[in-house]
């Protein structure tokens, strides 16, 4: 493979994950065939109770404002362990339906991670974030989609396009295999400007890491070898901005 392999979404029990994440980094490094640059801890954030709505920005607050802080600070701290061996980055998972109402309050609770994925989007709420993916503070993708299901009323055209214009990246995940060589939705993509993302969307089952030579591999066959999204460590300075 000629690019750096980033495995960009990992969940630890910090939300719905069976492994710590210096469990998540010695499992990537020992995987055999592929040497991986770096992970990112993608846990979910901001998961609404099921037994009520949060309407109010003090109850947002009350509710995640904590929890956001603890989860920055122990990715950060593994960062810290893991320098020279591994590239940790700081992501999270969000969900649409749950938290389409408070997006204004996430905005603002985002210092120290470094992209976010958004999963169970319709194309409602697509084109909704699409219209303010530029005002988010770090990158913004869609998580584990499969288009043609997910927006089952709208051509693919459209939505590569939109993701183009909103600079929204998109993750190639484990959940999609296996994949057909002429998948369209991969023929589409390399005309287009939308850089992709590879994630196992690891939770309990580490076999699923060997999926991503088998991911890397075939994005370089369709021609994506070179619009592989590569996320940043934001720096300090953007933080306290």
């Amino acid at each position: 493979m000629s690019q750096p392999v980033y495995s960009l979404h990992n969940h630890t029990p910090f939300s719905d994950g069976a492994y710590t994440v210096d469990e998540l980094c010695q499992a990537h490094l020992d995987l055999a065939g592929v040497k991986v640059a770096g992970i990112g801890i993608c846990d979910h954030l901001f998961c609404t109770p099921s037994s009520r709505e949060v309407k109010a920005e003090r109850d947002f607050e009350r509710l995640f404002a904590d929890e956001t802080r603890q989860y920055v600070k122990m990715v950060h701290e593994a960062r810290q362990r893991w320098a020279g061996k591994l590239e940790i980055f700081c992501g999270a998972e969000i969900n649409w339906p749950l938290n389409k109402s408070v997006l204004d309050q996430i905005r603002t609770r985002l210092d120290g991670i470094d992209y976010v994925m958004f999963g169970f989007a319709d194309w409602a709420g697509l084109t909704q974030l699409a219209n303010q993916a530029r005002r988010w503070p770090c990158p913004v993708g869609l998580a584990h989609t499969e288009v043609a299901r997910q927006f089952p009323n709208t051509s693919m055209d459209q939505v590569v396009r939109t993701l183009a214009n909103a600079r929204i990246f998109y993750e190639l995940s484990s959940k999609l295999l296996p994949l057909s060589e002429d998948d369209r939705w991969f023929k589409l993509l390399p005309q287009h400007r939308v850089t992709v993302a590879v994630g196992t969307d690891t939770h309990d089952d580490l076999s699923c890491l060997r999926d991503l030579p088998v991911m890397y591999a075939y994005l370089e066959r369709r021609g994506l070898g070179e619009k592989l999204f590569a996320p940043a460590v934001r720096k300090e300075e953007a933080l306290s901005a």
